[in-house]
């Protein structure tokens, strides 16, 4: 009887409750890691609570939202000093009696000025530590970034962080309070392994051409990302000729991600690699392949990619930079770490993991299945 009066209470304040999300760039469709971390989170949050997006107008949907979304604002960065745009967004907090507003990035964070006036608890999504990405980029404009996020993290009731290391420097950086700061990985959408057919392997290798014998080694690169050219620039200088140092490992490096033209032509000479373009089923490659490799060596964050590939069943080989924010409980069995430019190793984790097949923990599901994520989180914020 107790335990059903609290789950009454539970679900009695999510249907009080009332979330703004504020999106200033494209999400919708989701292509990329970024873009489905915010899609997935307010997809599994919709389900829970009512939800409205107010987003950059190049947001766009033909599938039904668990959310509403409202493509209002302008595909400009420029919109943070937009006084129109401010009018906007104040328009739609008078419109409805929202009970928390969500920023995914920092950057409205003169909005933390009218939480009196409005009455809502404001929620910063964190993706990384914005000013110091800006700052490694060269951005001239990263100390203005560093003031909206300091100015938007000393008024925000709640900081949802992707990692402890982004936690734990936020708060040396901002004086931040235990408190404010919640982590809230990345997730994925599956409860449990997905069932694999041979059939999926056999469509990839048929498509692409693949010979028999050849181990699909795959990578997922977002092509604007710097740390993403790096590792691809990576995997055909060293980590290729260090696999072709044991000829009798046959394989191809399946590059998933729409590149550009030069890029292609660059690494066209090398007949191990082979870049498949945007795909739309990734996951149909991730149950093909072998193993799944990250050689990304600089950035922030927690590499997506790995998450994704984990959830459905690869393997991952990876290095000491890229497997940031992890739990121990994979290192060894679903992740095998190497020494930052250390790709003789690298290559020799490749060939050992290709032909083992380590099931996925099952703590991992539950650790990172979106609807968890979102059921923890909701304990914390209502």
């Amino acid at each position: 009887m107790v335990r059903n009066t609290e789950n009454n209470i539970i679900l009695s304040i999510q249907d009080m409750s009332n979330f703004l999300s504020i999106i200033w760039y494209k999400v919708l469709p989701a292509h990329y890691g970024g873009q489905k971390g915010i899609s997935r989170f307010n997809h599994h949050l919709g389900m829970k609570v009512r939800l409205t997006a107010l987003c950059s107008a190049d947001n766009i949907t033909t599938s039904e939202l668990t959310y509403k979304i409202i493509p209002a604002l302008p595909v400009s960065k420029t919109q943070f000093f937009n006084p129109r745009v401010r009018r906007r967004i104040l328009r739609e907090l008078s419109n409805q009696q929202y009970t928390h507003v969500i920023l995914e990035h920092p950057y409205h964070a003169w909005l933390s000025e009218y939480k009196k006036k409005f009455g809502f608890k404001l929620i910063v999504h964190a993706h990384n530590i914005e000013f110091l990405r800006m700052k490694q980029r060269n951005k001239w404009w990263w100390r203005w970034v560093k003031y909206a996020e300091q100015k938007a993290y000393k008024h925000a009731d709640y900081i949802l962080f992707k990692t402890k290391k982004d936690l734990l420097l936020a708060k040396q950086l901002f004086n931040i309070t235990e408190e404010q700061s919640i982590i809230v990985p990345y997730g994925i959408d599956l409860k449990e392994p997905p069932a694999f057919h041979s059939s999926v392997k056999e469509k990839i290798k048929s498509k692409h051409h693949l010979l028999p014998g050849e181990k699909i080694i795959l990578f997922a690169a977002t092509p604007d990302y710097e740390p993403n050219v790096i590792a691809l620039d990576i995997i055909c200088s060293k980590i290729i000729p260090a696999l072709k140092k044991r000829p009798e490992f046959k394989f191809r490096v399946l590059i998933c991600g729409k590149q550009s033209e030069e890029t292609v032509n660059k690494y066209q000479h090398q007949k191990e690699i082979l870049f498949t373009g945007f795909v739309d089923r990734i996951d149909e490659y991730m149950l093909a392949a072998s193993v799944f490799i990250n050689p990304v060596i600089s950035g922030s964050g927690i590499q997506t990619k790995n998450l994704e590939a984990i959830a459905n069943g690869l393997s991952v080989v990876t290095t000491h930079f890229a497997a940031e924010g992890l739990p121990d409980y994979l290192i060894n069995s679903k992740v095998f770490i190497s020494n930052n430019n250390d790709w003789d190793n690298f290559a020799e984790n490749i060939i050992s993991l290709s032909g083992q097949h380590n099931p996925t923990p099952s703590q991992f599901y539950a650790d990172f299945y979106w609807g968890n994520i979102i059921d923890r989180t909701l304990t914390i914020l209502l």
